[in-house]
Protein backbone atom coordinates (compact mmCIF):
# COMPACT_ATOMS: atom_id res chain seq x y z
CA UNK A 1 0.00 0.00 0.00
CA UNK A 2 1.41 3.40 -0.99
CA UNK A 3 -0.78 5.58 1.17
CA UNK A 4 -2.94 5.22 4.27
CA UNK A 5 -5.15 8.21 5.10
CA UNK A 6 -6.40 8.03 8.67
CA UNK A 7 -9.61 9.91 9.49
CA UNK A 8 -9.96 10.54 13.25
CA UNK A 9 -13.68 11.03 13.89
CA UNK A 10 -15.67 12.59 16.71
CA UNK A 11 -19.24 13.69 15.94
CA UNK A 12 -18.62 14.22 12.22
CA UNK A 13 -22.06 13.08 11.00
CA UNK A 14 -23.21 16.26 9.19
CA UNK A 15 -20.30 16.45 6.72
CA UNK A 16 -18.73 12.98 6.82
CA UNK A 17 -20.31 11.48 3.71
CA UNK A 18 -19.72 14.46 1.43
CA UNK A 19 -16.17 15.07 2.69
CA UNK A 20 -15.28 11.41 2.14
CA UNK A 21 -16.62 11.63 -1.40
CA UNK A 22 -14.42 14.69 -2.08
CA UNK A 23 -11.34 13.05 -0.53
CA UNK A 24 -11.84 9.83 -2.47
CA UNK A 25 -12.27 11.75 -5.73
CA UNK A 26 -8.96 13.54 -5.12
CA UNK A 27 -7.09 10.34 -4.26
CA UNK A 28 -8.57 8.45 -7.23
CA UNK A 29 -6.82 10.90 -9.56
CA UNK A 30 -3.39 10.07 -8.15
CA UNK A 31 -1.16 7.12 -9.03
CA UNK A 32 -1.08 5.93 -5.43
CA UNK A 33 -2.62 2.70 -4.15
CA UNK A 34 -4.44 4.00 -1.09
CA UNK A 35 -6.77 3.17 1.77
CA UNK A 36 -8.95 5.37 3.97
CA UNK A 37 -9.17 4.24 7.58
CA UNK A 38 -11.83 5.80 9.81
CA UNK A 39 -11.07 5.73 13.54
CA UNK A 40 -14.13 6.76 15.50
CA UNK A 41 -13.28 8.09 18.94
CA UNK A 42 -16.62 7.34 20.66
CA UNK A 43 -18.86 9.77 18.81
CA UNK A 44 -22.19 10.56 20.47
CA UNK A 45 -24.12 11.22 17.25
CA UNK A 46 -24.65 8.89 14.27
CA UNK A 47 -21.08 9.09 12.97
CA UNK A 48 -20.57 5.33 13.36
CA UNK A 49 -23.69 4.56 11.33
CA UNK A 50 -22.42 6.76 8.51
CA UNK A 51 -18.98 5.12 8.65
CA UNK A 52 -20.45 1.62 8.46
CA UNK A 53 -22.52 2.65 5.46
CA UNK A 54 -19.53 4.18 3.70
CA UNK A 55 -17.40 1.09 4.31
CA UNK A 56 -20.05 -1.29 3.02
CA UNK A 57 -20.01 0.44 -0.35
CA UNK A 58 -17.47 -0.70 -2.98
CA UNK A 59 -14.52 1.54 -2.10
CA UNK A 60 -11.17 1.60 -0.30
CA UNK A 61 -12.51 2.42 3.14
CA UNK A 62 -12.44 0.50 6.42
CA UNK A 63 -12.98 1.43 10.03
CA UNK A 64 -11.87 0.99 13.65
CA UNK A 65 -14.11 1.90 16.57
CA UNK A 66 -12.56 2.95 19.88
CA UNK A 67 -14.17 1.63 23.05
CA UNK A 68 -12.96 4.67 25.01
CA UNK A 69 -12.32 8.25 23.94
CA UNK A 70 -8.59 8.92 23.44
CA UNK A 71 -8.39 12.18 21.53
CA UNK A 72 -7.19 13.01 18.02
CA UNK A 73 -3.62 11.91 18.66
CA UNK A 74 -4.76 8.60 20.11
CA UNK A 75 -7.11 8.00 17.20
CA UNK A 76 -4.37 8.68 14.65
CA UNK A 77 -1.91 6.42 16.47
CA UNK A 78 -4.47 3.61 16.39
CA UNK A 79 -4.88 4.07 12.64
CA UNK A 80 -1.11 4.32 12.15
CA UNK A 81 -0.54 0.99 13.90
CA UNK A 82 -3.36 -0.79 12.07
CA UNK A 83 -2.65 0.52 8.57
CA UNK A 84 -0.10 -0.61 6.00
CA UNK A 85 0.79 2.42 3.87
CA UNK A 86 4.44 3.36 3.50
CA UNK A 87 3.16 6.95 3.79
CA UNK A 88 0.59 7.53 6.52
CA UNK A 89 -1.22 10.72 7.38
CA UNK A 90 -4.45 12.27 8.50
CA UNK A 91 -6.70 15.12 7.54
CA UNK A 92 -9.51 16.64 9.59
CA UNK A 93 -12.59 15.41 7.75
CA UNK A 94 -14.41 18.74 8.02
CA UNK A 95 -11.92 19.68 5.25
CA UNK A 96 -11.29 23.18 6.59
CA UNK A 97 -7.92 22.40 5.01
CA UNK A 98 -8.92 21.12 1.58
CA UNK A 99 -8.41 17.56 0.38
CA UNK A 100 -6.68 18.88 -2.75
CA UNK A 101 -3.54 19.53 -0.65
CA UNK A 102 -3.10 15.83 0.15
CA UNK A 103 -1.41 14.74 -3.13
CA UNK A 104 1.22 17.49 -2.82
CA UNK A 105 1.94 16.61 0.83
CA UNK A 106 2.36 12.98 -0.19
CA UNK A 107 4.57 13.94 -3.13
CA UNK A 108 6.92 15.87 -0.84
CA UNK A 109 7.57 12.66 1.05
CA UNK A 110 7.54 10.30 -1.92
CA UNK A 111 9.61 12.31 -4.39
CA UNK A 112 11.54 14.89 -2.35
CA UNK A 113 12.41 12.52 0.49
CA UNK A 114 10.94 14.49 3.38
CA UNK A 115 10.04 12.46 6.44
CA UNK A 116 7.11 14.66 7.48
CA UNK A 117 4.93 16.98 5.39
CA UNK A 118 2.37 19.24 7.04
CA UNK A 119 0.29 22.29 6.29
CA UNK A 120 1.02 25.84 7.39
CA UNK A 121 -2.38 27.53 7.69
CA UNK A 122 -3.21 30.90 6.15
CA UNK A 123 -6.54 32.58 6.92
CA UNK A 124 -8.83 34.82 4.91
CA UNK A 125 -9.32 38.11 6.75
CA UNK A 126 -13.09 37.93 6.32
CA UNK A 127 -13.12 34.58 8.12
CA UNK A 128 -11.50 35.81 11.34
CA UNK A 129 -14.86 36.29 13.05
CA UNK A 130 -13.71 34.57 16.21
CA UNK A 131 -11.10 37.14 17.19
CA UNK A 132 -10.47 35.48 20.56
CA UNK A 133 -9.82 32.09 18.98
CA UNK A 134 -7.57 33.62 16.32
CA UNK A 135 -5.69 35.61 18.97
CA UNK A 136 -5.17 32.56 21.20
CA UNK A 137 -4.07 30.46 18.25
CA UNK A 138 -1.42 33.01 17.30
CA UNK A 139 -0.34 33.32 20.94
CA UNK A 140 0.13 29.57 21.09
CA UNK A 141 2.26 29.60 17.95
CA UNK A 142 4.44 32.32 19.49
CA UNK A 143 4.68 30.45 22.80
CA UNK A 144 5.80 27.28 21.04
CA UNK A 145 8.41 29.25 19.12
CA UNK A 146 9.77 30.81 22.32
CA UNK A 147 9.68 27.70 24.53
CA UNK A 148 10.41 24.93 22.01
CA UNK A 149 11.80 26.66 18.91
CA UNK A 150 11.86 23.44 16.89
CA UNK A 151 11.58 25.14 13.52
CA UNK A 152 7.92 24.39 12.70
CA UNK A 153 5.71 27.47 12.38
CA UNK A 154 2.29 25.81 12.65
CA UNK A 155 2.36 22.55 14.60
CA UNK A 156 -1.42 22.32 15.05
CA UNK A 157 -2.55 21.96 11.45
CA UNK A 158 -5.08 19.13 11.05
CA UNK A 159 -3.29 17.75 8.00
CA UNK A 160 -0.03 15.84 8.49
CA UNK A 161 1.69 13.02 6.60
CA UNK A 162 4.59 10.80 7.68
CA UNK A 163 7.03 8.38 6.09
CA UNK A 164 6.42 5.19 8.04
CA UNK A 165 10.00 3.90 7.73
CA UNK A 166 11.54 6.94 9.46
CA UNK A 167 8.77 8.65 11.44
CA UNK A 168 7.20 5.73 13.32
CA UNK A 169 9.18 6.45 16.49
CA UNK A 170 8.09 10.08 16.57
CA UNK A 171 4.44 9.20 15.92
CA UNK A 172 4.04 6.24 18.26
CA UNK A 173 6.57 7.45 20.84
CA UNK A 174 4.56 10.59 21.59
CA UNK A 175 3.09 10.37 25.07
CA UNK A 176 0.11 12.66 24.47
CA UNK A 177 -3.13 11.46 22.86
CA UNK A 178 -5.17 14.68 22.99
CA UNK A 179 -4.79 17.98 21.19
CA UNK A 180 -1.21 18.54 22.40
CA UNK A 181 -0.15 15.46 20.41
CA UNK A 182 0.17 17.66 17.31
CA UNK A 183 2.79 19.83 18.99
CA UNK A 184 4.59 16.88 20.54
CA UNK A 185 4.87 14.83 17.35
CA UNK A 186 6.25 17.77 15.36
CA UNK A 187 8.77 18.56 18.11
CA UNK A 188 9.85 14.92 18.31
CA UNK A 189 10.22 14.80 14.54
CA UNK A 190 12.50 17.84 14.58
CA UNK A 191 14.47 16.57 17.59
CA UNK A 192 14.78 13.17 15.90
CA UNK A 193 16.61 14.70 12.92
CA UNK A 194 13.69 14.08 10.55
CA UNK A 195 13.26 16.27 7.49
CA UNK A 196 10.08 18.33 7.92
CA UNK A 197 8.38 20.40 5.22
CA UNK A 198 5.54 22.87 5.76
CA UNK A 199 3.27 23.51 2.78
CA UNK A 200 1.24 26.75 2.79
CA UNK A 201 -2.47 25.86 2.89
CA UNK A 202 -5.62 27.96 2.96
CA UNK A 203 -7.78 27.41 6.02
CA UNK A 204 -11.49 27.92 5.38
CA UNK A 205 -13.41 27.80 8.62
CA UNK A 206 -16.82 26.06 8.60
CA UNK A 207 -18.88 28.23 10.89
CA UNK A 208 -21.85 25.83 10.80
CA UNK A 209 -19.72 23.18 12.53
CA UNK A 210 -19.69 23.26 16.30
CA UNK A 211 -16.10 23.15 17.52
CA UNK A 212 -15.13 20.62 20.19
CA UNK A 213 -12.41 22.98 21.45
CA UNK A 214 -13.04 24.51 24.89
CA UNK A 215 -10.95 27.63 24.52
CA UNK A 216 -9.94 28.44 28.10
CA UNK A 217 -9.79 24.88 29.43
CA UNK A 218 -7.88 23.58 26.43
CA UNK A 219 -5.53 26.58 26.44
CA UNK A 220 -4.62 25.88 30.06
CA UNK A 221 -4.18 22.16 29.32
CA UNK A 222 -1.91 23.06 26.40
CA UNK A 223 0.32 25.22 28.60
CA UNK A 224 0.57 22.53 31.30
CA UNK A 225 1.42 19.88 28.71
CA UNK A 226 3.93 22.23 27.08
CA UNK A 227 5.75 22.81 30.37
CA UNK A 228 5.83 19.07 31.11
CA UNK A 229 7.04 18.25 27.61
CA UNK A 230 9.94 20.72 27.88
CA UNK A 231 11.30 18.67 30.75
CA UNK A 232 10.92 15.43 28.80
CA UNK A 233 13.02 16.65 25.87
CA UNK A 234 15.87 18.25 27.78
CA UNK A 235 14.55 21.81 27.80
CA UNK A 236 13.88 22.01 31.53
CA UNK A 237 15.83 24.33 33.81
CA UNK A 238 15.27 23.02 37.32
CA UNK A 239 17.15 19.72 37.09
CA UNK A 240 20.44 21.04 35.68
CA UNK A 241 23.07 23.68 36.37
CA UNK A 242 22.66 27.06 34.61
CA UNK A 243 25.47 26.43 32.12
CA UNK A 244 23.19 23.87 30.42
CA UNK A 245 20.29 26.32 30.00
CA UNK A 246 21.41 27.62 26.61
CA UNK A 247 23.96 26.90 23.91
CA UNK A 248 25.38 30.43 24.11
CA UNK A 249 25.84 30.24 27.88
CA UNK A 250 27.44 26.81 27.65
CA UNK A 251 29.98 27.90 25.04
CA UNK A 252 30.86 31.00 27.07
CA UNK A 253 31.44 29.06 30.29
CA UNK A 254 33.47 26.39 28.48
CA UNK A 255 35.66 29.11 27.01
CA UNK A 256 36.20 30.79 30.38
CA UNK A 257 36.63 27.75 32.63
CA UNK A 258 38.17 25.15 30.33
CA UNK A 259 39.95 27.40 27.88
CA UNK A 260 42.80 25.67 26.07
CA UNK A 261 42.08 22.37 27.80
CA UNK A 262 38.72 22.02 26.07
CA UNK A 263 40.24 22.93 22.70
CA UNK A 264 42.96 20.33 23.24
CA UNK A 265 40.37 17.60 23.89
CA UNK A 266 38.56 18.42 20.67
CA UNK A 267 41.74 18.73 18.60
CA UNK A 268 43.00 15.36 19.76
CA UNK A 269 39.74 13.70 18.83
CA UNK A 270 39.65 15.44 15.44
CA UNK A 271 43.21 14.39 14.59
CA UNK A 272 42.18 10.73 14.78
CA UNK A 273 39.38 11.12 12.22
CA UNK A 274 40.35 11.04 8.51
CA UNK A 275 38.73 13.23 5.89
CA UNK A 276 35.65 11.72 4.29
CA UNK A 277 34.70 9.63 7.33
CA UNK A 278 31.30 9.53 9.00
CA UNK A 279 31.05 10.55 12.67
CA UNK A 280 28.38 10.08 15.33
CA UNK A 281 29.25 12.28 18.29
CA UNK A 282 27.35 11.35 21.45
CA UNK A 283 26.94 13.97 24.20
CA UNK A 284 27.92 16.43 21.47
CA UNK A 285 27.05 19.58 23.43
CA UNK A 286 26.94 22.50 21.03
CA UNK A 287 28.77 20.60 18.28
CA UNK A 288 32.08 22.44 18.68
CA UNK A 289 34.04 19.39 17.48
CA UNK A 290 32.30 19.60 14.13
CA UNK A 291 31.98 23.37 13.90
CA UNK A 292 35.64 24.11 14.67
CA UNK A 293 37.56 21.04 13.55
CA UNK A 294 35.60 18.76 11.19
CA UNK A 295 33.32 20.92 9.04
CA UNK A 296 35.92 21.67 6.36
CA UNK A 297 37.07 18.06 5.99
CA UNK A 298 34.16 16.45 4.10
CA UNK A 299 32.95 14.71 7.26
CA UNK A 300 29.44 13.26 7.45
CA UNK A 301 28.42 14.28 10.95
CA UNK A 302 25.56 13.62 13.35
CA UNK A 303 25.51 15.23 16.80
CA UNK A 304 23.51 13.55 19.57
CA UNK A 305 22.73 14.98 23.00
CA UNK A 306 20.00 14.80 25.66
CA UNK A 307 19.89 18.59 25.96
CA UNK A 308 17.15 20.00 23.77
CA UNK A 309 18.62 23.53 23.94
CA UNK A 310 21.79 22.31 22.24
CA UNK A 311 19.97 20.29 19.59
CA UNK A 312 17.72 23.20 18.63
CA UNK A 313 20.75 25.48 18.38
CA UNK A 314 22.53 23.01 16.10
CA UNK A 315 19.47 22.72 13.88
CA UNK A 316 19.38 26.49 13.47
CA UNK A 317 22.96 26.24 12.21
CA UNK A 318 21.94 23.54 9.73
CA UNK A 319 23.96 20.84 11.51
CA UNK A 320 22.49 17.32 11.59
CA UNK A 321 21.57 16.53 15.19
CA UNK A 322 19.06 14.61 17.26
CA UNK A 323 17.86 14.31 20.84
CA UNK A 324 19.49 11.21 22.29
CA UNK A 325 19.82 9.46 25.64
CA UNK A 326 23.08 7.52 25.55
CA UNK A 327 21.89 5.17 28.27
CA UNK A 328 18.80 3.98 26.45
CA UNK A 329 18.71 5.04 22.80
CA UNK A 330 20.26 3.28 19.84
CA UNK A 331 23.39 5.00 18.54
CA UNK A 332 23.36 5.85 14.84
CA UNK A 333 26.04 3.82 13.01
CA UNK A 334 29.11 5.64 11.72
CA UNK A 335 32.77 5.02 10.95
CA UNK A 336 33.72 6.75 14.20
CA UNK A 337 31.67 7.14 17.38
CA UNK A 338 33.10 9.94 19.50
CA UNK A 339 32.56 11.31 23.00
CA UNK A 340 34.51 14.28 24.35
CA UNK A 341 34.74 15.33 28.01
CA UNK A 342 31.49 13.58 28.98
CA UNK A 343 32.24 9.90 29.51
CA UNK A 344 32.56 10.44 33.26
CA UNK A 345 28.78 10.94 33.37
CA UNK A 346 28.49 7.19 32.68
CA UNK A 347 30.86 5.97 35.36
CA UNK A 348 28.33 3.48 36.71
CA UNK A 349 27.63 1.93 33.29
CA UNK A 350 31.02 2.22 31.60
CA UNK A 351 31.01 -1.31 30.21
CA UNK A 352 27.51 -1.21 28.73
CA UNK A 353 27.91 2.26 27.20
CA UNK A 354 31.26 1.38 25.67
CA UNK A 355 29.88 -1.88 24.29
CA UNK A 356 27.01 -0.08 22.56
CA UNK A 357 29.31 2.62 21.21
CA UNK A 358 31.62 -0.04 19.73
CA UNK A 359 28.63 -1.86 18.23
CA UNK A 360 27.72 1.34 16.34
CA UNK A 361 31.28 2.09 15.15
CA UNK A 362 32.55 0.55 11.93
CA UNK A 363 36.13 1.69 12.55
CA UNK A 364 36.69 3.02 16.07
CA UNK A 365 35.34 4.59 19.24
CA UNK A 366 37.25 7.69 20.40
CA UNK A 367 36.96 8.80 24.03
CA UNK A 368 38.75 12.02 25.03
CA UNK A 369 38.52 12.88 28.74
CA UNK A 370 39.92 15.46 31.12
CA UNK A 371 41.90 13.66 33.82
CA UNK A 372 42.68 16.70 35.96
CA UNK A 373 39.62 18.62 37.12
CA UNK A 374 38.78 21.66 39.21
CA UNK A 375 36.58 19.54 41.45
CA UNK A 376 39.73 17.59 42.38
CA UNK A 377 42.05 20.55 42.85
CA UNK A 378 39.86 23.28 44.37
CA UNK A 379 39.34 23.25 48.13
CA UNK A 380 36.04 22.99 50.03
CA UNK A 381 32.99 24.78 48.64
CA UNK A 382 34.82 25.88 45.49
CA UNK A 383 35.41 22.27 44.50
CA UNK A 384 31.77 21.42 45.21
CA UNK A 385 30.64 24.39 43.12
CA UNK A 386 32.87 23.32 40.22
CA UNK A 387 31.36 19.84 40.52
CA UNK A 388 27.75 21.05 40.60
CA UNK A 389 28.26 23.27 37.57
CA UNK A 390 28.68 20.12 35.48
CA UNK A 391 25.26 18.71 36.45
CA UNK A 392 23.69 18.03 33.01
CA UNK A 393 20.17 17.08 34.07
CA UNK A 394 20.59 13.31 34.04
CA UNK A 395 23.26 10.85 35.07
CA UNK A 396 26.24 11.11 37.36
CA UNK A 397 28.12 14.37 37.71
CA UNK A 398 30.20 13.79 40.85
CA UNK A 399 32.65 11.20 39.54
CA UNK A 400 35.81 12.32 37.72
CA UNK A 401 38.55 10.39 35.98
CA UNK A 402 42.13 10.65 37.18
CA UNK A 403 45.10 9.67 35.02
CA UNK A 404 45.25 6.37 36.89
CA UNK A 405 41.56 5.53 36.70
CA UNK A 406 41.30 6.39 33.00
CA UNK A 407 44.37 4.28 32.24
CA UNK A 408 42.84 1.42 34.22
CA UNK A 409 39.55 1.74 32.33
CA UNK A 410 41.36 1.72 28.98
CA UNK A 411 43.43 -1.35 29.87
CA UNK A 412 40.44 -3.24 31.24
CA UNK A 413 38.43 -2.95 28.04
CA UNK A 414 41.28 -3.38 25.59
CA UNK A 415 41.92 0.05 24.09
CA UNK A 416 43.82 -0.27 20.82
CA UNK A 417 45.46 3.09 21.47
CA UNK A 418 46.00 5.21 24.58
CA UNK A 419 47.46 8.73 24.51
CA UNK A 420 48.39 10.74 27.59
CA UNK A 421 51.50 12.85 27.87
CA UNK A 422 53.19 12.97 31.32
CA UNK A 423 51.57 15.69 33.40
CA UNK A 424 48.90 16.34 30.77
CA UNK A 425 45.32 17.13 31.81
CA UNK A 426 43.78 15.26 28.86
CA UNK A 427 43.82 11.59 27.86
CA UNK A 428 42.49 9.77 24.80
CA UNK A 429 41.49 6.12 24.47
CA UNK A 430 40.64 4.46 21.14
CA UNK A 431 38.71 1.19 20.88
CA UNK A 432 38.13 -0.81 17.73
CA UNK A 433 34.60 -0.73 16.36
CA UNK A 434 32.70 -4.00 16.13
CA UNK A 435 29.90 -3.08 13.71
CA UNK A 436 29.54 -5.31 10.69
CA UNK A 437 27.28 -3.95 7.97
CA UNK A 438 24.74 -6.38 6.55
CA UNK A 439 25.22 -7.44 2.95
Amino acid sequence: MDLSVIIPCYNEEPHLRESTRILSAVLDKTRYEYEIVFVDDCSTDHTRDVIETLCHEPNKCRYIFHEANKGRGGAFKTGFRESSGRIVGFIDIDLEVGAHYVPELVRLIDEENYDVATGYRHYLLRQTKSLLRTFLSNCYRLTCKLLLNFGVDDSETGCKFFKRATASEAVLGSAQDGWFWDTEVMARAALGNLRVKELPVLFLRRFEKQSTVKIFRDSWDYLVALARFRGQVGLGLIDRSPIYWSAVGYDLVMRIIWGSRHRKILREAAQLIPAGASVSEVCCGTGTLYRKYLRERDITYLGMDNNGHFIMALKQLGIASKLHDLRNDEIDPADYVVICASFYHFAEEQEDVLRRMRAAARTAVIICEPVKNYSHTLIGPFGKLANWLTKPGSGSYQYRFTPESFQKFSDKFGASEFVMEPGDAVATAVFKGTRKEQG
